[in-house]
Parts: C-alpha cells; sequence; structure tokens
C-alpha cells in the first residue's frame, strides 16, 4: 500500500494539496493571531515597565470607545498619593486622544483608527528625544518620530494642531522616540506639549492629570504600595500596579484579535470542507481504479479487515504529511500577516518571529487528519466489500443507487427550507442566528445529498449547447456518466458561490435599503463633517450653527454633536441638537410626546432605546455622559423608527456639555428652493477654511462613506469565493486526471477509431466547464434562496430586497473559466495518450 501510495506522486500531490490549503489557512489565522495579541501584551508591559503602582480617575462612559479621557485626577489627589509611604517617585501624566497635526499642504494628517494623542511632557519616561529638545513654554511642542516621518517636519518647523480649542501655531523643537528604536508605540501619532498646555488644551481644566504614575521605594512591594494609595486616593479613582494596568490594557485589544482569528479560523474551515470533498472523490475514484488489486489481496488471503485497515492507513498517513507541511506553511503565513498588520499600522509590535502554541500544532495536524480520515471513510468500507471474484472482471463494481441519499437529502433540505419559512412567517421567535445558521446548513447538507440526482438532467441541458460536435457530446454524457463524482466535484465550488451569492445579496440590499433610507430620511443636500477617521474630538464649534443658517440660500441647518454616554445603564452613542431643525432635515416623527426645543433635564428618545428601557413619556430615564455624571432626565418624546437617529436618544444642549468633546461633529444643511447647491457649499468651505479636518460633501458622497464597509465585506466575500475557486479547480483536475487514468483504454479505442488529439482536448474541456457550470448553478440558487431568507428573516428598512444580477452573471462567468483552466492539464494528458499503449492498458 506504501509502495503504491508513493508509485503515484501527481495523484499524492493533487490529493494533499487540499488538506494542505485548508491546515495553511488554520494555523496561520492561531499564530497570526497568536503573535498579534502576544505583540500588544508586550508592548502594555514595555509601556508599564516602569510603573509599580497607577492612579486614574473612574471614567463616567465608554471612555475606551472615544480613547478621550473625561474624568481627571486633580492636584490634589496626586499631591497626596504622591506622599503616600513607600512612594519613591510620583509623575503625574496627561495623555488624551485629539492633538491634530496639520500637515505642509493643510490637511490633517491622516490616521488609520489609531488615536492621535496628545501629551504633557514629562522627563524620564518612555519617550527619549532624539532630535531637539523637549518644550519648556506653551508656544513650544515635540512631536513623536513616526508624525515628524509622515510630515516631513523638522525641528525649528512651525506647526498647526487642532485641539479642544481651535487651530493655534507652535513652534517645532522636539521629535521623541522611544526605546528599542521605535517611532511609536502602536502607531499612534504622538504631539507632545508642556504639562500646563496639555492640561489646557487636551483636559480644558487647569491641574488635572489624566494619571499619576508611581514608583515603589526600596522593600516596598507593588502590591503593599497598591493598598497604601487606595486608602488614600479614596473609591473614586482606579487604582492598579503596573502588571494589572498592562493586562487591561491589553485586554482591551483582545476583541481585535479573537475577530481576526475568528474570521481567518472560517476561511480555514471552508478551506477544509471543500477539501474533505477533494479527498472524498479521490479516494472514491482510487478505490474503483483499484478494485481488481484490492480483490487480488482478498484473492490471496488479505481479509476484509486487512483491506479496509490499509486503505484507511494511507488516508492517515496522507493527512498527517500533508497536515504538517500545511502547519509550517501557515507558520510562516501567520509571521506574514504580522508584518502585514505592522506596515498597515505603521508602527512594530515588540515581539520577533512568531508565536506557536503547543495547541496549534495540535489542532492543525488532528483536524486536517481528521477530515482526511473521514474523507476516506465511505471508500474505505467500499474496498473491504470488493469479492475476490471482481478480480477476474475488467468492470469495477457499479455505483450504488441513489435512492437512500436522495430521500435523506430531500428530508434534510426540506427540514432547512422549513426551519427558514417558519422564521421568515415570525411562526418563530428568538433564536435568530440560530434558526437562520440550522436552517441553512441544513439545506446546503440536503442540496449536496441530492446534488447527485440532479446532475443527469441538468448536464444534459448544459451539455446541449456543446451538441453541435462528436467531441462535445461525448464530454456531456462522461459528465452525467458517474453522478455521484460528478456531484462531489461540483460540492466544491458550490459551497463557495452559495456563501458568495447569500452575502453579495444581503450586502447589495443593504446598500440599496440604506441609500433609500438616508435620501428619504435625509432632506440636507449638504453635510459638515470631520470623516469617519476622526472619531469624536473632530469637528467644529456648536456655535457656528448660527453662522451657517445665515448663509445665502441656506433653508435650514443643524449642528449634531455626538458621543457615547451611558443610557439606562448601556452603553450608547447619544446625540445633541436642535430637535425643532433636527426634525425638519431627518423627517423625525414623534410615536409619542411632542418633537420641540429642549431644556436641562429632558431628553427625547428613539424607538429602539424606548423599547430597551420600557420608557415612556413623562418617565425618566438615568444617564451618565462623560464629564457631566450621573443624571436623571424627563422624556419629552419618543421617536418613530428613522436611519439618522436610531439608537441615538436626543439630549438636551446643557447636559451635553457633558460630552467629552464640546465640538459639534457634523452639521447638516438644506438648501432653499432655487438657490444654488454649489453656492451654499462654496460658502461653508470658505466659512470652514480655517479648520483642514472638516470636509463639506454632498449627501451621495457622505452615503458613499457610510456604505464604505460593504464594499469591505464584498472585498472578503470574493476572497472567499477565490478560495473556493482554488480548491475547486484542484478537485476539478483531480478528478478528470483520475477519470482520464480510469478510461485510459476507452480513450484509446475512441482514438484508434478517429478522434483527433484536439477533439480529445475538446472533449475533456466540456467535461471539466460542465462540472464547474453545475456547481455554481447550485451554488447561485441555494445562496440566492438563504440571502433572500435572511433579508426576509430581518425585516429592517436598512434592507431593501436586491439581486445583483450582474454580480452573479460574473459568478457564473468565472465558474466557466475555472472549468477551462482545469481542463487544461487533463485535456493535455488524454490528447497525448498513445493510442496502442492506450488501447493494450490494463
Amino acid at each position: 500500500m506504501l509502495r503504491g501510495l508513493l508509485s503515484h506522486k501527481l495523484r499524492l500531490l493533487l490529493s494533499s494539496l487540499a488538506i494542505v490549503l485548508g491546515t495553511m489557512f488554520m494555523s496561520a489565522a492561531f499564530v497570526g493571531g497568536d503573535t498579534i495579541a502576544a505583540g500588544f501584551s508586550n508592548l502594555f508591559t514595555t509601556i508599564n515597565q516602569n510603573i509599580d503602582v497607577q492612579v486614574t480617575a473612574k471614567q463616567n462612559a465608554a471612555a475606551d470607545s472615544t480613547n478621550v479621557i473625561s474624568t481627571f485626577v486633580p492636584q490634589s489627589v496626586a499631591d497626596a498619593v504622591g506622599k503616600v509611604d513607600g512612594v519613591r517617585t510620583s509623575t503625574p501624566q496627561v495623555n488624551s486622544d485629539g492633538a491634530r497635526v496639520i500637515d505642509k499642504k493643510g490637511k490633517v494628517v491622516p490616521t488609520t483608527g489609531a488615536p492621535r494623542f496628545g501629551i504633557g511632557w514629562t522627563d524620564g519616561g518612555l519617550a527619549q528625544i532624539r532630535q531637539g529638545a523637549a518644550p519648556t513654554t506653551p508656544s513650544q511642542i515635540a512631536i513623536s518620530a513616526n508624525l515628524a516621518k509622515t510630515t516631513g517636519f523638522v525641528v525649528g518647523d512651525t506647526v498647526d494642531v487642532i485641539t479642544l480649542e481651535p487651530r493655534q501655531s507652535f513652534t517645532l523643537v522636539g521629535i521623541f522616540g522611544y526605546e528599542g528604536d521605535r517611532d511609536s508605540l502602536a502607531g499612534e501619532t504622538s504631539v507632545a506639549f508642556t504639562m500646563p498646555t496639555a492640561q489646557k488644551l487636551m483636559l480644558g481644566k487647569p491641574d488635572v492629570y489624566t494619571s499619576v504614575d508611581l514608583t515603589a521605594a526600596d522593600g516596598v512591594s507593588p502590591d503593599q504600595l497598591k493598598q497604601r494609595v487606595v486608602a488614600v486616593a479614596g473609591p473614586d479613582y482606579d487604582v492598579k500596579t503596573g502588571d494589572e494596568a498592562a493586562k487591561d490594557q491589553a485586554s482591551a485589544t483582545s476583541g481585535f484579535t479573537d475577530i481576526l482569528k475568528t474570521a481567518l479560523t472560517v476561511f480555514a474551515v471552508i478551506g477544509m470542507i471543500t477539501g474533505a470533498f477533494l479527498i472524498f472523490n479521490t479516494f472514491s475514484m482510487l478505490v474503483a481504479q483499484r478494485t481488481r488489486e484490492l480483490a487480488l489481496y482478498r484473492s490471496f488471503g488479505a481479509s476484509k479487515g486487512q483491506v479496509n485497515r490499509a486503505v484507511l492507513a494511507e488516508s492517515l498517513l496522507l493527512g498527517l504529511a500533508s497536515s504538517l507541511i500545511g502547519l509550517i506553511i501557515g507558520i510562516g503565513l501567520g509571521y506574514l500577516l504580522k508584518q502585514l498588520l505592522q506596515s498597515f499600522a505603521n508602527t512594530d509590535l515588540p515581539v520577533s518571529g512568531v508565536v506557536i502554541k503547543p495547541y496549534v500544532v495540535i489542532v492543525t495536524l488532528l483536524v486536517g487528519t481528521f477530515f482526511t480520515v473521514v474523507a476516506a471513510l465511505v471508500p474505505a468500507l467500499r474496498a473491504a466489500q470488493v469479492p475476490p471474484i471482481a478480480a477476474m472482471r475488467e468492470a469495477s463494481t457499479p455505483d450504488k443507487s441513489l435512492r437512500t441519499m436522495s430521500i435523506i437529502g430531500g428530508v434534510l433540505f426540506a427540514l432547512g427550507v422549513l426551519l427558514l419559512v417558519l422564521k421568515m412567517t415570525k411562526a418563530i421567535d428568538g433564536q435568530l442566528w440560530l434558526s437562520v445558521g440550522g436552517g441553512a446548513l441544513l439545506a446546503f447538507i440536503g442540496a449536496v445529498m441530492l446534488a447527485p440526482l440532479l446532475t443527469r438532467p441538468i448536464t444534459r441541458a448544459l451539455g446541449a449547447v456543446f451538441s453541435g460536435s462528436v467531441a462535445g457530446r461525448l464530454g456531456a454524457r462522461n459528465t452525467g456518466r458517474n453522478p455521484r463524482r460528478t456531484a462531489i466535484t461540483a460540492a466544491a465550488l458550490m459551497i463557495g458561490v452559495t456563501l458568495a451569492t447569500a452575502a453579495g445579496i444581503f450586502a447589495w440590499s443593504a446598500k440599496a435599503g440604506l441609500t433609500e433610507a438616508f435620501t428619504s430620511d435625509v432632506k440636507a443636500q449638504l453635510i459638515v463633517s470631520g470623516g469617519f477617521s476622526g472619531g469624536f474630538t473632530a469637528g467644529f464649534d456648536p456655535a457656528l450653527q448660527t453662522q451657517i443658517r445665515a448663509i445665502p440660500g441656506v433653508r435650514q441647518a443643524a449642528a449634531v454633536r455626538a458621543d457615547v454616554a451611558k443610557v439606562g445603564g448601556a452603553d450608547a452613542q447619544i446625540l445633541s441638537g436642535d430637535p425643532v431643525a433636527m426634525q425638519e432635515l431627518f423627517t423625525l416623527k414623534p410615536q409619542s410626546g411632542t418633537i420641540r426645543p429642549l431644556t436641562k433635564g429632558e431628553i427625547i428618545l428613539d424607538s429602539d432605546t424606548a423599547k430597551r428601557l420600557d420608557a415612556t413619556v413623562g418617565g425618566t430615564v438615568d444617564i451618565i455622559t462623560a464629564r457631566g455624571g450621573p443624571q436623571t432626565e424627563k422624556v419629552v418624546a419618543i421617536l418613530q423608527p428613522n436611519t439618522v437617529v436610531q439608537g441615538s436618544p436626543l439630549l438636551n444642549p446643557d447636559d451635553a456639555a457633558g460630552f467629552s468633546s464640546p465640538v459639534a461633529q457634523q452639521a447638516y444643511v438644506e438648501v432653499a428652493d432655487g438657490a444654488s447647491v454649489d453656492d451654499v457649499k462654496a460658502q461653508l468651505e470658505k466659512l470652514f477654511a480655517d479648520n483642514p479636518e472638516l470636509t463639506v460633501t454632498s449627501q451621495e458622497e457622505q452615503l458613499s462613506q457610510i456604505t464604505t464597509f460593504l464594499n469591505v465585506l464584498l472585498a472578503i466575500i470574493w476572497v472567499l469565493l477565490g478560495l473556493a475557486i482554488l480548491v475547486a479547480v484542484l478537485g476539478v483536475i483531480n478528478t478528470l486526471l483520475l477519470s482520464i487514468y480510469e478510461r485510459t483504454r476507452e480513450i484509446g479505442l475512441i482514438r484508434a477509431i478517429g478522434l483527433s488529439r484536439g477533439q480529445t482536448s475538446w472533449m475533456v474541456t466540456v467535461e471539466s466547464v460542465l462540472i464547474s457550470v453545475f456547481g455554481a448553478l447550485l451554488g447561485v440558487v441555494l445562496g440566492a434562496f438563504i440571502g433572500l431568507a435572511l433579508i426576509k428573516i430581518l425585516d429592517t428598512d436598512f434592507l431593501k430586497l436586491t439581486v445583483p444580477w450582474g454580480y452573479l452573471l460574473i459568478t457564473l462567468i468565472l465558474a466557466i473559466v475555472t472549468g477551462v483552466i482545469a481542463a487544461i492539464l487533463p485535456a493535455i494528458r488524454a490528447s497525448r495518450l498513445n493510442v496502442l499503449d492506450a488501447i493494450a492498458y490494463e
């Protein structure tokens, strides 16, 4: 068996490639995620390496969502903890997001999501001056080395910076970096001011700090010092050891690494499943081709168990060896993934090489081997049933009836469809993803089991296209002669196309729904905003709303502020602005109550929040803003569902003073009938000319930015489809090559009676194209059904059923191209068979 396995090297290579692909992605997912997580963990350990105890104020709201520190440690507390017995040094710090540098082109330096910190300079910290000196006067700054490289600023330049206060000019006196020759810690940009200037510009208050870093005197442990500081600081402050602070900061990034590992693992599992179809097909054909060989073993004494164990041993060795190769390649991919992230974030994580944990090796080898053995189990059991008398016959044992498998497949498919229909008709409440996922999975498995039954009628109908030539007719008939084999081969492509079609319909429907909802709910033709990367700190003084309304041609305008607050105990985005103006601009309609200007202590709830809190007009809601602390608000109105404010209550301007940032992030402007939109846009750009982080966009441009994430989703879908196509190509190539090997004598005979090399190649190409199109058609139909069911089940205004016919057409065209590409190698082999040798082949 071992000698036979190694003697067919091409067959062995094609079989192992599918396992290598799946295990490669799986190990890359684990290794890349673990390496990145270790990098962040080491990073925060580095940041806190010179800190024994850190004191911070407890945040009122979700500071992690904004990167803006909104509650502070006052000078009195900083002085008090600095005098605690056992403190060797006390270093108050200012470090908050929102320092936006304007580059030499007059634009705010963009960010890929990393914070733009403003800090108060302290000597002896992590930052080390590389050029120039530290700032010593209010008009001086130093910037991080990565910011200097990005902008081209050098010591002596004048640099404009936007903070909580409008744009100001500073003299650049220094450029700093970090130990290990790092230009930044984690891709962030930093601007260092003198401490009083940082307090004024970044915190809006004098004599307050974002944290106080303490080191312990000799003989005092961090835990001992922590207990002493807790007693002095009181309950309003978080006191942590340096190790605890590092772990908490690292855990904040775990969500990102978990999502990354999950997404990559999904790719790996899909690759493994498609690979399982390929391995199943391969072993089925190998056993069929070796019927005489296996029967001969039986005739001279081999038992059924020996034959069974021998075939399983082949799959075990193949799975283990291929999984090991996939693991090694995956480790390399994991390293490349870390490098890619570092390049994207423009930083170096403090971890060399890759992190390979024992579970990665064990899981990758076990899963890869398990998939292979399971895929070979049925053919192995079938091989054991070959009677010795079969050694005397040339024909292989015929395929079993499709009846049993088709009945089981029909039942599973019907159950899946029933589950989805019950959810669509709301006969099932709750358990959204369980019912949708379970229904889709059952329908998919049922479709795979029904596929052999559909093979002959569908390929016969598709084959009519090629009926103009003898070779075309032969190719079509060959596709239908073994329906199990054709269906299993097509299933690999069917998986990817099903997922891509369902996700594509969902993404296009979301785009259409968002577009319709946005255009119907928003009457503003122009929108002023700081862009999605600016966060809550990018914006303008809300008082400029008056000047916007005064521009000739402006009918209505509203400056809208946003922040994260706790509403009824849960984190939520909360808005503030003129409710009357917002009612006109966003077509707000009251579900109950009256939309009117709000006074202190009043709030308007959206329908989702009201439902979550079971709130009614006249009742009260508890909120906690970032800087304002706990407040009780009276509900004056509840809004009908609306695109702009859904999930976001409207707070009165007085209490909105407690937001983490004083700026309005957006202004919506409606142009009067007969006025020129372009003229109004020019006036708005002139009004905000001194604030280069703001842009004036049309409704269409804003909508394009909002739907950008859907384009990212579609890009991921295309990658997924590409992976499925890659494995499918391997499957079709493998199936056709083995099929040609199996039909060597048959091909020799039809060549002998006049079929040319070109006709032979065309026959094989027709087979390949029909297999690919068959799989793609099944995938498109099943994926369309799942996508339509998902949209119907979700039943939201943000989804408008849209079938992307062009997208589906491209998918089918790709299937045809896949078939042509997959046919190249088998067609060459078939056409080059020596006619006489093929006729004499046994």
